[in-house]
């Protein structure tokens, strides 16, 4: 007989419920941007009578200086410049997990111990942060109008600067400065900005390396900082034609997702924040199947905010 969650909470012990902690607990121990301030929370779509955000952006032309009036009654009309007004869309979309177990297999005791609640939430929380850091540098690869570098370009210093200024630029002096801005890199892309480092005369150059309670706030993919930028490491980094490493000022990618605990209630359903996981049974074929299911979504709102750093 399998088991499943309706027969282990009528037995008192509440499965979902320590799942649930569990996986909660995992989230927020992020290992990407997910709870950082780079990345734009849209909102859940439950209840919206659609899968899609519409995320509104307002542009001024950018930061324009005061000018002196050239007398008390100057007529000024003239010199108005119009808002304009264009929109991002952030659709979700269902992500996925399955895992089973054969009868038999139960039977000789194999998956005993990888079925137990922690390490079933450790791999749906793990699953899910995954799937999250894949689609954000996915998205991230899209970006097209700061662009850096190229698939035969190693990482560096200066190309690290140049990106930093291309941001700066792009943003018509809005006042982004290094202390707001993100980089993810790919781990030999790092590895190549480290020697770069290295290789600076006198070390002119360096980067502040993450301590124990900067990770704590920045997650595990943090590594440092460097001249204000915070640096972090990601082995999901698009690598089609090159690493598609990229650098990110707030409000340049927005998420949205649905939130699972509002949807209706099933026999071994259990509802757990971002996640909901639901055990099936197979008889034909002898198995019971663990399904998680989570609902994201993600897109770009302004290409000026970020910089797409190509290297080889």
């Amino acid at each position: 007989m399998a088991t499943t969650n309706s027969a282990l909470a009528t037995s008192g012990f509440r499965l979902d419920n320590m799942i649930s902690l569990e996986i909660n607990r995992l989230l927020s121990d992020t290992a990407n941007l997910r709870n950082s301030p780079y990345l734009q929370y849209a909102g859940s779509i439950n209840g919206l009578g659609t899968s899609k955000i519409r995320i509104r952006k307002y542009s001024l032309g950018g930061r324009d200086n005061f000018a002196a009036a050239t007398s008390e009654t100057q007529d000024h009309a003239g010199d108005a410049i119009d808002p304009t007004v264009a929109f991002a869309d952030i659709s979700v979309a269902r992500q996925y997990l399955i895992r089973q177990i054969s009868d038999l297999a139960s039977l000789a005791g194999y998956g005993s111990e990888d079925l137990n609640p922690f390490n079933l939430a450790a791999d749906m929380a793990l699953s899910y942060e995954a799937r999250f850091a894949d689609l954000t540098a996915d998205t991230a690869a899209l970006l097209s109008t700061n662009t850096v570098g190229s698939n035969s370009t190693q990482m560096s210093v200066d190309l690290f600067f140049q990106a930093i200024q291309d941001l700066q630029s792009a943003d018509n002096n809005r006042g982004i400065d290094n202390t707001q801005i993100c980089m993810v890199l790919h781990p030999s892309a790092l590895a190549k900005l480290q020697d770069s480092l290295r290789s600076e005369s006198n070390n002119a150059v360096s980067m502040m390396q993450a301590t124990q309670d900067m990770l704590a706030v920045k997650g595990k993919g943090f590594v440092g900082n460097l001249f204000g930028c915070d640096v972090y490491k990601s082995s999901f980094v698009n690598t089609t034609g090159g690493k598609k490493n990229f650098m990110l000022a707030p409000r340049c990618i927005a998420y949205a997702d649905g939130i699972p605990s509002q949807l209706p209630e099933a026999v071994d359903f259990m509802q757990m924040g971002k996640i909901v996981v639901e055990m099936q049974r197979q008889g034909t074929q002898a198995l019971t199947q663990i399904i998680g299911h989570a609902y994201m979504g993600f897109g770009i709102v302004d290409q000026n905010k970020g910089v797409l750093i190509t290297t080889a």
